[in-house]
C-alpha cells in the first residue's frame, strides 16, 4: 500500500525539510556559541581557583 506523490508534493516536502535543516543549523550555531562561552568561563574559574590553592 504505497502512496504516490506528485512532483509538487515532493517539492513541498523537500522545501519543508530544507526549512527544518536551516532552523536546526541556527540552533546548533547558538549552542556552539554558548558552549564556547562556557568553556572560556570554566577556564577562567579554574585559573581563579588555582590561585587560591
Amino acid at each position: 500500500m504505497s502512496k504516490s506523490f506528485s512532483r509538487s508534493d515532493l517539492e513541498q516536502i523537500i522545501s519543508l525539510q530544507q526549512e527544518s535543516l536551516q532552523a536546526m543549523q541556527k540552533v546548533l550555531g547558538g549552542l556552539r556559541i554558548q558552549n564556547e562561552r562556557l568553556v572560556r568561563s570554566n577556564q577562567k574559574l579554574r585559573k581563579r581557583i588555582s590561585e587560591y590553592e
